[in-house]
C-alpha cells in the first residue's frame, strides 16, 4: 500500500515539473557502494539509527527510493553527436548543461516533498561546483553515495559501458536522486538487457576507450569545457539514439 501511494505522490510531482519520471525501490542492504559512500550514508541516515546495525552494515529494513527525471528531446539534441575536446562556437551546447542544472533542482525538490509526505531522509541529486574544486575524481567519494547503485539495484536500468545506467525505453538521457526511508519495500522483478555488442559510446569517445582512469579524465575534460554546468553528455546523446525510443 505504502509503495503505491509512493509511486502516486511521484507521478504527480513529475507532472508538476513537466518531465517523464521513473521510481523504483530496494532494500539498501547489499547494495553495492564504495566504503566511503557508506560511510557517508551512515552519517546521512543517523536519524534512522534504530535501523542500522554497525555490526551487520546497512540493513534491509531501510529502503531507497530511486527517482529519476528524464531529459527533453530537444535538451539531448543540444549536444554535439560527434566527438569536440572543446566548447565550439556554435550550437546550444549549454541548453543540456542548463537542463542538467534544472534537472538536479527538481529532483531535489522531488525528493524533498517525498520526505515530507513519507518521511525519511533525502539524498540530492548531485554535487555541484566541484569539478574545479577536487584534485582527483576520488575525492567525490566521501561526499556522495552512487545514485546509480541504487537505480540499478532498484532494477530501474542496468550500467552501461560508459559508466552510466541505461533506462530499457530512453537509454541514460536522465539524471537520478535517493531517498531513504524506515519501511521495508521489495524491488519488482525485471529482466533487463545490456548493452550487448552495442559501442557507441566507446566509438564516439577516445576518453572511454582508455584501459583505465578515465572517470577522472572525464573530469578533467569536463573542466576543461566550460560549460554552464559540469557537463558533458556525448556519450549520453550517442546511447540515447542507439536506444532511440523515448517518448517525443
Amino acid at each position: 500500500m505504502l509503495k503505491k501511494e509512493i509511486e502516486e505522490a511521484f507521478s504527480l510531482l513529475c507532472k508538476k515539473a513537466e518531465r517523464p519520471g521513473i521510481i523504483g525501490f530496494v532494500p539498501i542492504e547489499g547494495v553495492g557502494l564504495l566504503r566511503e559512500q557508506e560511510a557517508y550514508l551512515r552519517r546521512k541516515l543517523t536519524g534512522m539509527e534504530s535501523a542500522l546495525s554497525v555490526a551487520e552494515g546497512l540493513k534491509s529494513d531501510i529502503t531507497a527510493i530511486s527517482i529519476g527525471l528524464f531529459y527533453h528531446v530537444s535538451e539531448i539534441l543540444a549536444i554535439p553527436s560527434g566527438w569536440v575536446n572543446k566548447h565550439p562556437d556554435y550550437g546550444h551546447w549549454n541548453l543540456y548543461a542548463r537542463a542538467y542544472t534544472e534537472l538536479n533542482r527538481q529532483l531535489n525538490e522531488i525528493a524533498t516533498r517525498l520526505t515530507e509526505q513519507f518521511g525519511g531522509v533525502a539524498v540530492q541529486a548531485t554535487m555541484e561546483g566541484k569539478v574545479g574544486q577536487v584534485n582527483h575524481v576520488n575525492d567525490y567519494f566521501p561526499h556522495c553515495v552512487s545514485h546509480r547503485a541504487f537505480a540499478e539495484a532498484a532494477g530501474l536500468g542496468w550500467r552501461g559501458k560508459h559508466g552510466l545506467t541505461v533506462t530499457p525505453d530512453a537509454g541514460p538521457v536522465l539524471r537520478f536522486a535517493t531517498v531513504f526511508v524506515p519501511q521495508h519495500i521489495l524491488p519488482d522483478k525485471k529482466s533487463l538487457p545490456d548493452c550487448g555488442d552495442c559501442n557507441a559510446c566507446l566509438e564516439v569517445c577516445p576518453i572511454l576507450r582508455s584501459e583505465e582512469g578515465y572517470r577522472e579524465r572525464c573530469r578533467r575534460q569536463i573542466f576543461t569545457l566550460g560549460l554552464e554546468d559540469e557537463v558533458c553528455g556525448i556519450c549520453v546523446r550517442v546511447c540515447w539514439e542507439a536506444n532511440q525510443t523515448i517518448e517525443k
